[in-house]
């Protein structure tokens, strides 16, 4: 630094020495500032559901679930079931099938949907 002010012969040499930022350069990083904070609202907002799917047949109200052995394990008592947009929920099991609320649909086979966990983005980024 003392070599810097030591070679300056005269005031006017002092603007030789001094960088200065271009309009472009404040833009990118006000950008990546800006992208850093959006993202890091979306991950402590927006939560990722896991999944179990499959296929449910549906007579006289009644939903029968048709559930993998792998994913039966991870199934509890009132996690929520969602057939063709009309939420339910696990009342209990019978025989390692589950026995759900009833459905006002017709007849018939629907997909179905039992969000078993959610978890935010932000808890990837803080777990241990």
């Amino acid at each position: 630094m003392k070599k810097k002010t030591k070679s300056i012969a005269n005031p006017e040499e002092l603007n030789k020495n001094l960088q200065y930022s271009s309009p472009i350069s404040w833009i990118v990083l006000t950008s990546v500032v800006l992208l850093l904070a959006v993202f890091f609202v979306w991950a402590s907002v927006y939560q990722i559901q896991i999944k179990v799917t499959g296929t449910a047949s549906i007579q006289s109200g009644q939903a029968s679930l048709v559930v993998e052995e792998a994913s039966l394990k991870k199934l509890e008592v009132g996690q929520k079931v969602y057939i063709a947009g009309i939420e339910g929920e696990i009342l209990s099991f019978n025989d390692d099938e589950p026995v759900v609320s009833d459905f006002s649909l017709a007849d018939g086979d629907y997909a179905y949907y039992i969000v078993i966990k959610e978890v935010k983005p932000m808890d990837f980024l803080f777990s241990r």
